[in-house]
């Protein structure tokens, strides 16, 4: 994902964290855009820290970690399962690019 999406952030240590899991945020975003997008293609992710999901405020979690409120509203956390191929994690990195790219867009339009 840091390699394919310009300014993705990794949030939390890069090697020590759960192996099946990965949060990020897209500053130029919005968490809720960023789900929908990837509903409609086919992808299932969620917004924020486990302990905020389904709630349209930043997470108190990413904000300690010293996120600014703007970067910390463009989250979304992975989770792959042992059903997850390398198809589907390849897939999703193909699709996320354009899908950041396009929410950066309609933000910058509507500002």
């Amino acid at each position: 994902v840091l390699a394919r999406v310009p300014d993705a952030i990794l949030t939390g240590h890069r090697t020590e964290r759960l192996p099946n899991n990965a949060s990020f945020c897209f500053p130029g975003t919005q968490g809720e855009s960023l789900i929908v997008a990837l509903d409609l293609a086919g992808f299932a992710a969620s917004s924020g820290s486990a302990c905020t999901s389904g709630d349209t405020e930043p997470s108190h979690v990413l904000l300690a970690l010293g996120l600014e409120r703007h970067v910390a509203q463009g989250s979304l956390r992975l989770t792959v399962g042992r059903a997850t191929t390398d198809a589907d994690v390849d897939a999703l990195l193909a699709a996320l690019p354009p899908i950041v790219a396009r929410l950066r867009e309609a933000a910058a339009v509507s500002a």
